[in-house]
């Protein structure tokens, strides 16, 4: 992600707290939701003589559907969350305050000092920082969103002169970064200071810590860069990774180092997570004060809020518009693809997961085209089916998981044209899980090979399958 860097400028603060903060008088302006939403959005047209291009050029529009994006529901209340944390934590830590500069001096002290990291450590001269906790399916699309909202802060601001006096301090904004699937405390210090100098554009790693530091120093040294540098907020990605703690990892940080990594210090944090991860969250009171995490820390680490990110659902103004940005009425007009049946089909087969919709979609409109130029007009629902169980293989286990619990129609809200969801979702359930991997054949002494033209090409990672594998076979069932 490319850094917004720019020169403090300084604004007049409707609320007398925030006056005379040069943190808080150089941040932008809150955005209204009207605002915030045109910011969100980035939709990708075919162009008008689409149908017209070469395979090689269509192929590529088709493609730069990949970068489509729509805001979930939740995105403005995010955006709100953010805002009004990052303002709040600048109140108590104004670097032109006496506090401010007692904390900076402590934190630097314990890093000389090369002392223990307690985790118990009252906070200083700040209040203790809120979190953020921001949950949902795997795919569904977390960080992405978190990150797109962070973008439209500044991320580097530089101060030079104050009120007519010098003051010259960098600012982070924010920081993003991710805890290691190694759930080791090393890794995240080093992901934290890995992403600072990405931010800040040089190697500033060396002015904290040396090659063979402790944890218990690497800590110290995570604390004193967030005050040096001012940062306003950090997000942590991938929590599940410790939300669970397991005998397996005992060098995972827990929940209370995170709380007095940042939260102590005056640095509030979003904390993104999968579903899977929240039973820490849903302990009793009595087994949590069993394990490492106490029960007061779990509810400090979303304090603020807890958002829940939610799969897409038929019928709902947002997911026509997700809809539309991708089949779009130049290729599509008058075809089945409109129809409610085929926009059912779509979501149970992707659970109304984000990435599972764009990869299943853009294979389709892929497939859909190519027919289109070799004059056979495709039925849509059965071709969704065969393009499915070629680009999804990987995927059907995980989704099949997530399917049992999936409403397609959202049935706990009032749905218009929808006369019997349950009726509806059990026919596609079953259509959705049609689909089932072929048992292995059994060994024999003799080899047989297929003929390439029956073997069905899949090529892994961003690129999508071979058009030509479905289209072969299309209609062969």
């Amino acid at each position: 992600m490319e850094v917004k860097r720019i020169q403090a400028n300084y604004q007049t603060q409707s609320l007398e707290k925030y006056q005379g903060n040069p943190l808080i008088e150089t941040l932008p302006s809150a955005l209204t939701e009207s605002e915030f939403t045109e910011l969100m959005y980035v939709l990708k047209y075919f162009p008008e003589d689409f149908n017209a291009l070469s395979q090689m050029d269509a192929n590529d529009c088709i493609d730069d559907l990949k970068l489509v994006y729509i805001p979930t529901v939740e995105a403005y209340q995010i955006y709100e969350s953010l805002y009004t944390q990052i303002r709040k934590c600048y109140v108590k830590r104004n670097p032109l305050s006496a506090d401010n500069r007692r904390l900076v001096n402590t934190v630097s002290t314990r890093l000389k000092s090369k002392g223990k990291f307690n985790v118990l450590q009252p906070s200083e001269y700040v209040a203790t920082a809120p979190s953020i906790l921001v949950s949902g399916k795997a795919g569904i699309g977390k960080t992405v969103l978190i990150r797109r909202i962070l973008s439209t802060f500044p991320q580097i601001i530089k101060h030079t002169k104050y009120r007519s006096q010098v003051f010259e301090i960098q600012q982070v904004g924010w920081m993003s970064f991710d805890m290691q699937s190694s759930r080791s405390r090393k890794a995240l210090a080093h992901n934290f200071f890995n992403e600072l100098e990405r931010v800040l554009g040089r190697e500033i790693k060396g002015d904290f810590v040396k090659a063979r530091d402790s944890i218990d120093q690497l800590f110290h040294a995570m604390q004193t860069a967030a005050v040096v540098y001012n940062i306003g907020l950090i997000h942590i990605d991938e929590a599940q990774f410790v939300l669970n703690p397991s005998a397996n990892f005992k060098d995972a940080p827990t929940l209370p180092e995170i709380e007095a990594l940042f939260n102590k210090i005056g640095v509030p944090v979003i904390i993104s997570t999968t579903d899977d991860a929240l039973t820490t969250f849903n302990s009793t009171e009595s087994e949590s004060l069993t394990k490492a995490t106490k029960l007061q820390t779990v509810r400090r680490l979303n304090s603020i809020a807890h958002i829940k990110i939610k799969q897409w659902h038929v019928n709902t103004p947002k997911f026509e518009e997700l809809f539309s940005a991708y089949f779009q009425t130049s290729l599509f007009e008058n075809s089945e693809v409109n129809s409610i049946e085929f926009k059912k089909q779509l979501l149970v087969l992707c659970v109304g997961v984000t990435d599972a919709i764009s990869v299943l979609s853009i294979a389709f409109i892929r497939n859909y085209h190519l027919l289109l130029k070799k004059g056979k007009q495709p039925d849509c629902l059965k071709l969704l089916k065969q393009v499915y169980r070629a680009r999804m293989e990987t995927w059907h286990a995980p989704l099949t998981k997530l399917r049992k619990d999936y409403d397609v129609v959202n049935s706990k809200k009032k749905v218009n044209n929808v006369h019997d969801p349950k009726a509806t979702v059990s026919k596609f359930y079953t259509e959705a899980e049609a689909y089932t991997p072929k048992p292995a054949r059994k060994r024999t002494s003799e080899h047989h090979l297929k003929p390439a033209s029956n073997v069905e090409r899949i090529n892994e990672g961003d690129e999508m399958i071979d058009a030509d594998s479905i289209v072969a076979s299309y209609g062969e069932e």
